[in-house]
C-alpha cells in the first residue's frame, strides 16, 4: 500500500528536521524571518530531490562530488559566514546578535 505523503513532502519533512536539529544542537539560530526560511527549506528539498542530498539553495551545483559536498547544508563556510555576517550566505542559519538586531 503506497503512503499517502509524496516523495516530495518525505524529503521536505526530513530536510526541516534536519535543519531544526541543526540550529537546536549548535550555537546558530534558525532566521526569524519564516519567509527566508521557507524559501531556504524549499530550495534544499529540491536540491535533495534532483542530486540527492540537501546542497545550500545559494550555491551552484557542479555534479562534481568532491566540489559538491562542502555545499551540503549546513554547507562548509557556514561558520565563517555567520562570523563575517550574521547570517550564513543563504541566510538559513543566523548568530544571536543578528536575532537581537531583528527583534529591534
Amino acid at each position: 500500500m503506497r503512503s499517502a505523503w509524496t516523495d516530495e513532502e518525505r524529503i521536505r519533512t526530513s530536510v526541516t528536521r534536519m535543519v531544526n536539529e541543526y540550529a537546536k544542537r549548535s550555537p546558530f539560530f534558525l532566521n526569524p524571518d519564516s519567509v527566508v526560511v521557507k524559501n531556504i527549506i524549499d530550495g534544499l528539498t529540491l536540491n535533495k530531490m534532483k542530486y540527492g542530498y540537501a546542497y545550500c539553495p545559494c550555491r551552484e551545483v557542479t555534479s562534481i562530488p568532491e566540489k559538491d559536498k562542502d555545499n551540503i547544508c549546513p554547507c562548509q563556510t557556514h561558520k565563517e559566514d555567520i562570523a563575517r555576517q550574521g547570517t550564513c550566505e543563504c541566510g538559513l542559519f543566523a548568530d544571536e546578535a543578528y536575532l537581537n538586531a531583528k527583534k529591534r
